[in-house]
């Protein structure tokens, strides 16, 4: 996301005085997950086998923001799956063996954990297994971080783009935008409410000024223009999202009135 665009949020946040919660908490408390759709596509009448298979790969991602359907076509041969995002394809799988494991993981949990702890958010740091690349984004983001009051309460792991633990997880992030898996870059994604991430700071975007930037989009007061118009993709997750602890963004703010503004 670019800078100037953060502060366009930032700024309608900050001169709306109808609502002090600020944006992290309240999109976690009031911002559904958008759904993402998952076809079997298949040629002809679905045969028992297919409806069984079907049945089985409902069953599995019922708790997701995920729904399920068949769509015949005549233009194939063989049946397979697409995963949609707001009509967009993000992958392509022929046998559900493919896509095990497509709405949870053990990162994914951790994060989600996180979130439901109180934490302001999460920052991914996608990588790209060059070292060199790599570490120059890290030292920057810990210099960011450092330097920030709200430090305590921002977590941040690392991910390779390469795990065969996370692929769904990787893959998710990078198709937060259309050309995201063509950029050989370390991506930052910040991710709040309930797993929405925020396009990524990517290789030389990946700056203190930039990073502060996100974080003050997180803190700043919400406002009507921020809820209806909120930015990022959210990731596919099976969790209810209920009841949430208190953020601790706020107990920090009111020992420190300062920060608040």
């Amino acid at each position: 996301m670019k800078p100037a665009y953060f502060k366009i949020i930032i700024l309608a946040g900050l001169i709306s005085l109808a609502c002090t919660t600020r944006v992290s908490e309240w999109v976690l408390l009031n911002s559904l997950p958008n759904q993402y759709t998952l076809i079997c596509f298949h040629n002809g009448p679905l045969n028992e086998t297919l409806k069984k298979q079907n049945l089985n790969v409902a069953d599995r991602i019922k708790t997701a923001n995920i729904q399920f359907k068949t769509v015949p076509r005549q233009d194939i041969k063989e049946p397979y799956f697409g995963l949609y995002y707001e009509d967009r394809l993000f992958s392509r799988y022929n046998r559900p063996d493919e896509f095990r494991n497509l709405t949870t993981s053990p990162l994914r949990k951790k994060i989600a954990a996180e979130l439901m702890a109180g934490k302001l958010c999460v920052m991914v740091y996608l990588k790209t297994d060059n070292i060199e690349k790599d570490e120059k984004g890290l030292q920057t983001l810990q210099k960011a971080l450092v330097a920030s009051p709200f430090r305590k309460i921002i977590t941040v792991f690392e991910l390779s783009r390469n795990s065969k633990e996370e692929v769904h997880f990787a893959s998710l992030l990078l198709n937060v935008e259309d050309d995201l898996k063509r950029i050989q870059e370390p991506m930052l994604f910040g991710i709040f409410g309930r797993f929405k991430a925020l396009e990524p700071l990517l290789g030389r975007g990946i700056s203190e000024e930039n990073i502060i930037l996100m974080i003050d989009y997180l803190t700043a007061e919400c406002s009507c223009l921020i809820k209806d118009n909120l930015p990022g993709t959210d990731i596919l997750f099976a969790d209810k999202w209920d009841n949430p602890q208190p953020a601790l963004l706020n107990k920090i703010i009111d020992e420190n009135p300062s920060l608040g503004k």
